[in-house]
C-alpha cells in the first residue's frame, strides 16, 4: 500500500504527463485527502447513521482517486468525486458540524474551485448549477429546520473547526495556483526557446538558400553572359535561334532557383504584391515564347487561344502573374508525354474599370488521381511519386502558385480525369488602364521579331573608369564583355587586396564589387576603400554585384554600405543603366546613331551625332494647362493622370481629351473623376527623363487637391538627381511655375537657385476660377451637398482662388453668369498697377466661342496683356470642375 502511495506521489511529479493530466491527479489526491478530513471532523460528534454514511462516502472517493490514475477515466472519477463531496459529504459536513457557525462554508468554497479544474464548457455549467442547488439545499435546511443542526457544545471547537477549515482549504487554493504559475513560466520559457530556435532555423535557412543561391547562379552568369555576347553578333539564323533557346532555358533554371527563394519570401511573409501598368500582349508573348521550346523539345502540341477583346493595358503585378502562369505552363508540359498542352484566357467585365481575367491551361498528360487533389499545393510534396520519379522538379511550383493567387485576391481551381489530362485555371481580378482591345497576337512573328533584336549601348563614357572586383575570372570576363559597347576604361580584379592596391593609386568612377570571396569579402573590401585615407575612392559608388539574393538582399546590401545592388546573372540593361545612374553626367556621351541601314535607305549621314545631357530637365504635371508651342519650345514633359468613368480608365494626353470628358459629362447620369498615377509610373517617367538630362525637377499642381506630390515624392527616393516641388497651384497657375522654372532652367541655374526663385515666384502667381455650377465640385467631394443646394437654389456663383497651398472661396457673386463674369474680370483686374502685363492665361473647361470673346472684350477694358492664351483645361481638370468654369490667371508685380 505505501509502494502504491508512493508511486502516484512521482507521477505527479513526472514531466513526461502534460500539465492537465498531473493537475487533475492532484485534485483527485487533495479531495480525497479533504474528504478523510472531513470525516474526521464529523467523527468527533457523529451518531452511528452518520458514521454509517460517511464511511462508504470515503470508500467511494479514494475509488474515484483510483479509477481516475489506475483507469484514466478521468470523466467518470470526476462526476464521481462532484456527486459524493459536493451533492453528499460538504453538505453533510455543513449540517453535522454546526452549520453557519463551523468552518464549512469555507469548503462549498473550495467544491466551486476545484469545478472549474476538472470541468469545462457545458459540463461545467451543469457541474456548477448542481453543486450550487446542494449549497443552497443545505443553507435552506438550516434555516427552517434549525433543531436539525447540532451546535458546539464549547465555543473552543467552532474556532478551532473555522482555523483548520482556513488553513487546509488555503493551502489546497495556494498549492493549485503555485502549480500552475510554475507551470506556466516552464512553458513560458519553452515558448521563448522555441522562438529563438524557429528564429535561428530561419537565419539558418536564408543563409543556405543564400549560398545555394550564389553557388549555382555563378555559372548560370558566364553561361547568359556568353550567351548575349553571341547574340550581339552578326550571326546566321540558326544560330541566332540556337542562343536563344539557350538564353530561355537559362531562364527557366532562374525560375527553378527563384520558386525555392520565393518559398522562403512566403512563409516569412515578406513576399509583397507590387501592381503596375503593363501590356497584356506582352505578358502572353513572353509566356508563349518562354514555353515553346520545351514544348517543341517534346514534340508536343503547344496551343494558344487568347481572347482579343481583352483590354490592351491593366494594372496588376504583372510580374507575378507570369510566375503563376509559368509554373503552371511548366508543370503541363513536363507531364504530358504526347498530344498538346493549351493556353486560354478570357477577360469578364466587372465594373467599368475592372476585368476578371480567367486563364485556363490544359494539357493532355495523365492526370490526377481524385485522392491526390488535396496534396496538390503542398510544399516538396509530388503527386504518384513511384510513376514520376523520372520528371525532374522540386514539388514547390503549385505551393508558390497558391500563394500568390490567395495574395491578389483570386482563385485557382483544378479538373483532372486521371490517364485523361488536367485543367488548371486561374481567376485574378486587375484593373483596367486602356479600354482599347490588345486584338490578334501574331506569336509566331513575334519570336522573328525577338530573334533578329539588335543590341545597341545605352551609352558611351571614353573616358570613365570602373573597377571589377570578382574572385571568379570567368564573371570578371563576362562583365568586361558586356560593357565593351560603352567604351569605358576598365580594370579587374580577383581579390579584396589587390582592389585596395588599386584604388589607392588610381581614381575610379565606379566599382562593381562581388560579395562573397576569400580572404576579404565584398563588405571588409568596401570598408577599406572608404577608409584609405590616401585613397582616391574613398567617395566612389560601390555596387554589389553578386549571386547572393537572400529574400530582403535589396536592403541588407543598402545597410551594409553599398550603394547599390544588382543580381546575377548580369542583366545588360540593367548594368548599363545602374553605371548609367551614378557615372558623373559630365563623363556620359549618348550614342544617337541611327540603324546603318536605314541611313543607305535615304538617311542623311549628319544624323550620326553625339549628344550632351541637358543640365536641368523641367517636367510637369499634365493639369499644368500649358499650350503644346510652350512646351516644346522649353522642352517640357508631362506625366500623365488618369480619368474615371462608368467606361473605365482612361489616361490624360493619350486616351482621352477635355472635350470628350465634357460631353459626356453633359449627359444626365454621368459622372468623373481623376486619379494620379502611381510611384511605379513617376520611377519609369523619371528613369526615361534622365537618360537626356542630369538633374530632373518635376513640378506637381497643389497637394491639397491632388495626390501627386506625395506619389511623385516617394518615387523620386528611388534617384538621387530628381527634386520634386510642390507648386502649390493648380491649372495655369501650375503652369506659370512650370514656365519661369523652364526659362530658369534654360539660363543654366542649378536646381538649388531654381528652387530658391520658384519659392519666391508662387507667392506673385494668382491662380482663380469663376465656378457657374457646384455640381461637378460636390460629385468629387469639394463641397458638401448643403453648400451646392444652396448655391444652385438662389443661384450663386463661387469665385475660387489659391491662398497658402489650399483652394479657398474667395467671393460670392449672384445673378445671371453674363452680369456675374463681368464683375468677376472688373473685381479682378481693376488694380491694374499690380499686374505684371506680359502674360494672362484665360483657361476654361466647356466654354462656348461667344462666351470666350465677351470674356476678352471685358478684360482689355482694364488691362492691356502683352499676350493673352486661351487654354482649353485638361481633362482631369474638366473631370473635377465641370461645364463652363474659366479663370484668369497672371503673375502681380514684385512691388
Amino acid at each position: 500500500m505505501i509502494k502504491k502511495i508512493r508511486r502516484f506521489l512521482e507521477s505527479l511529479r513526472n514531466e513526461q504527463l502534460d500539465f492537465q493530466t498531473r493537475l487533475i491527479r492532484m485534485v483527485f489526491l487533495l479531495v480525497f485527502i479533504a474528504t478523510v478530513i472531513g470525516m474526521g471532523r464529523v467523527l468527533i460528534g457523529a451518531s452511528p447513521i452518520v458514521l454509517t454514511a460517511l464511511i462508504p462516502m470515503c470508500i467511494i472517493s479514494g475509488a474515484s482517486l483510483y479509477i481516475a490514475v489506475r483507469y484514466n477515466k478521468v470523466k467518470l472519477a470526476s462526476w464521481l468525486l462532484i456527486l459524493i463531496s459536493n451533492g453528499l459529504l460538504f453538505p453533510l459536513v455543513f449540517m453535522m458540524s454546526g452549520g453557519m457557525n463551523s468552518g464549512t462554508p469555507v469548503w462549498f468554497v473550495l467544491g466551486l474551485v476545484y469545478i472549474f479544474l476538472l470541468f469545462k464548457g457545458r459540463e461545467l455549467a451543469f457541474a456548477l448549477l448542481l453543486s450550487m442547488a446542494s449549497f443552497l439545499s443545505a443553507y435552506v435546511t438550516a434555516y427552517r429546520f434549525p433543531d436539525m443542526v447540532p451546535t458546539a457544545s464549547y465555543r473552543l471547537y467552532s474556532f478551532a473547526d473555522s482555523y483548520v477549515t482556513l488553513i487546509v482549504v488555503s493551502v489546497f487554493v495556494g498549492f493549485l495556483m503555485k502549480m500552475q504559475a510554475l507551470t506556466y513560466d516552464k512553458e513560458r520559457k519553452l515558448a521563448q526557446q522555441q522562438k529563438e530556435e524557429i528564429e535561428q532555423i530561419a537565419r539558418s535557412k536564408d543563409t543556405f538558400f543564400a549560398n545555394m543561391s550564389h553557388e549555382i547562379r555563378t555559372p548560370i552568369n558566364t553561361i547568359i553572359g556568353l550567351n548575349e555576347m553571341t547574340l550581339r553578333e552578326d550571326i546566321s539564323d540558326e544560330i541566332a535561334e540556337n542562343a536563344i533557346n539557350i538564353q530561355n532555358a537559362s531562364k527557366m533554371l532562374l525560375t527553378t532557383i527563384n520558386d525555392i527563394l520565393d518559398l522562403s519570401k512566403l512563409e516569412s511573409g515578406r513576399m509583397e504584391i507590387v501592381p503596375v501598368q503593363y501590356e497584356i500582349s506582352a505578358l502572353f508573348s513572353d509566356l508563349v515564347n518562354l514555353i515553346w521550346i520545351r514544348a517543341s523539345q517534346k514534340e508536343l502540341e503547344f496551343k494558344v487561344d487568347i481572347d482579343p477583346n481583352i483590354p490592351s493595358m491593366l494594372y496588376g503585378d504583372e510580374v507575378r502573374i507570369k510566375q503563376i502562369l509559368t509554373n503552371i505552363l511548366t508543370n503541363a508540359v513536363k507531364y504530358t508525354e504526347t498530344g498538346s498542352v493549351t493556353l486560354s484566357a478570357k477577360g469578364e467585365r466587372l465594373a467599368a474599370d475592372e476585368i476578371l481575367l480567367r486563364i485556363s491551361v490544359e494539357d493532355t498528360g495523365m492526370g490526377i488521381r481524385k485522392e491526390n487533389l488535396d496534396d496538390l499545393f503542398s510544399s516538396f510534396k509530388r503527386i504518384d511519386e513511384t510513376k514520376n520519379r523520372n520528371i525532374e522538379g522540386t514539388g514547390l511550383g503549385l505551393t508558390i502558385v497558391k500563394q500568390l493567387v490567395d495574395m491578389m485576391g483570386g482563385k485557382i481551381s483544378v479538373d483532372s480525369v486521371y490517364h485523361k489530362g488536367s485543367v488548371f485555371t486561374v481567376e485574378i481580378m486587375q484593373h483596367i488602364v486602356n479600354v482599347k482591345p490588345m486584338g490578334v497576337i501574331n506569336f509566331a512573328e513575334q519570336r522573328k521579331l525577338e530573334r533578329r533584336t539588335k543590341y545597341k549601348q545605352s551609352f558611351t563614357a571614353p573616358d570613365a573608369r570602373i573597377l571589377v572586383v570578382d574572385d571568379n575570372e570567368m564573371n570578371r570576363m563576362v562583365a568586361v564583355k558586356l560593357l565593351r559597347g560603352t567604351k569605358m576604361q576598365i580594370d579587374t580584379v580577383g581579390s579584396g587586396k589587390e582592389c585596395l592596391k588599386l584604388t589607392a593609386d588610381n581614381l575610379y568612377h565606379v566599382i562593381l564589387m562581388d560579395h562573397m570571396m576569400p580572404d576579404m569579402d565584398g563588405e571588409e573590401t568596401m570598408k577599406a576603400v572608404r577608409a584609405q585615407t590616401k585613397g582616391f575612392c574613398q567617395k566612389t559608388p560601390i555596387i554589389a554585384l553578386t549571386a547572393n539574393v537572400m529574400s530582403n538582399a535589396k536592403q541588407v546590401y543598402r545597410d551594409m554600405g553599398f550603394d547599390g545592388y544588382l543580381a546575377k546573372p548580369i542583366n545588360a540593361t540593367l548594368l548599363e543603366a545602374s553605371l548609367l545612374k551614378y557615372l558623373p553626367s559630365e563623363l556620359i556621351e549618348y550614342d544617337a546613331k541611327e540603324d546603318l541601314t536605314d541611313l543607305e535607305e535615304g538617311g542623311d549621314i549628319n544624323q550620326i551625332i553625339s549628344v550632351k545631357k541637358r543640365k536641368v530637365a523641367i517636367t510637369a504635371d499634365c493639369i499644368c494647362d500649358l499650350p503644346r508651342d510652350l512646351l516644346e519650345r522649353y522642352q517640357i514633359k508631362l506625366m500623365y493622370c488618369y480619368v474615371h468613368t462608368k467606361e473605365g480608365r482612361f489616361c490624360d494626353l493619350f486616351e482621352i481629351s477635355s472635350d470628350s470628358v465634357l460631353n459626356y459629362l453633359k449627359v444626365e447620369g454621368n459622372y468623373a473623376h481623376s486619379s494620379t498615377a502611381e510611384p511605379s509610373e513617376y520611377e519609369y517617367f523619371f528613369a526615361d527623363m534622365l537618360a537626356t538630362a542630369q538633374h530632373v525637377i518635376h513640378i506637381t499642381a497643389t497637394t491639397d487637391l491632388s495626390g501627386a506630390y506625395p506619389n511623385a515624392l516617394q518615387a523620386s527616393k528611388s534617384f538621387d538627381n530628381v527634386t520634386v516641388y510642390d507648386s502649390t497651384h493648380i491649372s495655369s497657375g501650375h503652369g506659370f511655375m512650370v514656365l519661369y522654372a523652364a526659362e530658369l532652367a534654360e539660363q543654366g541655374k542649378s536646381v538649388q537657385e531654381i528652387c530658391e526663385a520658384l519659392d519666391r515666384f508662387k507667392e506673385l502667381v494668382f491662380s482663380n476660377f469663376l465656378v457657374p455650377s457646384t455640381e461637378a465640385l460636390y460629385r468629387n467631394g469639394k463641397v458638401s451637398g448643403v453648400v451646392h443646394k444652396l448655391c444652385d437654389g438662389l443661384n450663386l456663383h463661387p469665385v475660387l482662388r489659391m491662398s497658402q497651398n489650399e483652394l479657398k472661396l474667395w467671393k460670392i457673386e449672384v445673378g445671371n453668369m453674363k452680369y456675374v463674369q463681368r464683375k468677376y474680370v472688373k473685381k479682378l483686374l481693376h488694380h491694374s498697377k499690380q499686374i505684371d502685363k506680359r502674360i494672362l492665361f484665360l483657361t476654361y473647361a466647356g466654354c462656348s466661342v461667344r462666351q470666350l470673346e465677351e470674356i476678352l472684350e471685358e478684360v482689355e477694358k482694364y488691362v492691356k496683356f502683352d499676350k493673352v492664351i486661351m487654354q482649353k483645361a485638361s481633362a482631369t481638370v474638366s473631370s473635377n470642375c465641370g461645364v463652363g468654369v474659366f479663370g484668369l490667371m497672371y503673375v502681380r508685380n514684385k512691388e
